[in-house]
């Protein structure tokens, strides 16, 4: 049950009404309150939003809506309340009354009593369905981050030029200089690598070099090639393990990430079935078919609502346990993935510095700038923009101060 007295609008209307003011006065007040011409300050102070508490925007409205439909409750039980206490008084009261009065009296108390029974339970059902559309809201938005995720996992560099950056051969520079030792070399030994060696990046490698030294040619020239290919092997052997270790864990940590939307998948048919709404996830998004969710949702609780006046009935009282159940059951499975989401966000992030602090710990840099390649170069941009999304777009600081797991799950302050 709520805690009316603890509301500023709450607090307004009983001012007004201690004040003997028109009820037609009370009615504007409130509505200019509740329709937001009165500053919103009066209902919740929101919180300035930054790129990197991108949830506090809807967090913010999700909690004002909350507080004015508690608000709203608060003012149409407010009179009831107060007559109901008037009747306790005169009750308590020993003075001499007739007995028809007396029962009049408790008849009207009784009355007020079921009164505010189903206006409570109709305003319970009312929080859970605002809890159970956040919750659905809330899985649309963390369905676009996994699938914006899936998308760089996908077409990240690395997946694709990975192997080329550590094999020398895919080097102008190497090739260049390969090409012109083994041709010294033929002409004065007569000895040519064979082909199924040379495509060996490591022994061509090791050719190659014992070719410097033993190949002829003008000092010069000699000391440019050994310069180039110095730096091409030693980048490409340096940075061998480093690179293949990034590129099988970004593929761990796509594979994790496809569990994750397979899961967010299942999660949402598990809640839409609770409103009789079937059509998958994916599907429901690429029709844009929310609001047909949540028409189904709203019909659901209309017609639930329609059961809280039958207070004698027990089958009334079941249906209405039930269904608010199996949407805050609902709740529940959405405020355990989402731990699981920014789970998973906090190991991305450890993946991504990680693989930030290999690509910018090239010892060689300065010396063989002009040989690295721009594939690489792109490759450590693209880590540093996915590292400042999994800061951002992708985490969820909210959680720490668990105001949504208050707002789904208990009762927000």
């Amino acid at each position: 049950m709520p805690r009316p007295w603890r509301h500023s609008t709450f607090v307004l209307f009983n001012r007004l009404v201690v004040m003997k003011t028109p009820f037609h006065t009370i009615l504007i007040v409130v509505g200019l309150l509740l329709q937001g011409s009165i500053p919103a300050a009066t209902l919740h102070k929101p919180v300035v939003a930054s790129k990197v508490f991108w949830l506090d925007p809807w967090l913010d409205s999700a909690l004002v809506e909350y507080q004015i439909l508690e608000n709203t409750y608060s003012i149409q039980t407010a009179p009831l309340y107060l007559r109901l206490t008037e009747l306790h008084t005169k009750l308590a009261t020993t003075q001499k009354r007739a007995a028809s009065k007396t029962v009049r009296l408790l008849l009207e108390e009784r009355a007020l009593e079921d009164s505010l029974k189903r206006m409570n339970d109709a305003f319970a059902l009312k929080v859970v369905r605002m809890r159970y559309r956040k919750s659905l809201e809330i899985v649309k938005m963390l369905y676009e981050k996994i699938l914006s995720m899936d998308h760089h996992f996908s077409s990240m560099l690395v997946q694709q030029e990975l192997s080329n950056l550590s094999n020398p051969h895919h080097y102008p520079e190497f090739e260049e200089a390969r090409e012109q030792i083994e041709q010294k070399v033929k002409h004065k030994y007569g000895f040519v690598l064979p082909n199924l060696l040379s495509g060996n990046p490591f022994l061509s490698a090791s050719f190659s070099i014992i070719g410097m030294m033993v190949a002829g040619g003008d000092a010069k020239s000699k000391q440019e090639r050994t310069d180039k290919m110095a730096c091409v092997l030693d980048f490409t052997v340096r940075m061998y393990t480093d690179l293949n270790t990034i590129h099988f864990e970004t593929g761990f940590l796509r594979e994790a990430n496809l569990a994750l939307k397979r899961d967010c998948e299942t999660l949402f048919a598990d809640c839409a079935k609770q409103v009789g709404y079937h059509v998958p996830l994916e599907q429901c998004r690429n029709g844009d078919d929310w609001e047909k969710l949540y028409a189904s949702l709203d019909s659901l609780v209309e017609q639930t609502q329609q059961g809280t006046g039958k207070l004698n009935s027990a089958v009334e009282l079941q249906k209405i346990a039930r269904v608010e159940n199996n949407l805050q059951f609902a709740v529940d499975r959405v405020v355990q993935f989402i731990s699981r989401y920014s789970n998973f966000v906090n190991a991305g992030n450890g993946y991504y510095k990680k693989f930030d602090h290999i690509t910018s710990s090239y010892a060689a840099e300065q010396e063989c700038r002009d040989v690295l390649p721009d594939p690489f170069l792109e490759l450590r941009a693209d880590i540093k923009q996915m590292l400042e999304k999994f800061d951002s777009a992708y985490r969820m600081p909210e959680m720490q101060g668990s105001k949504l797991k208050d707002l789904l799950y208990g009762v927000p302050e």
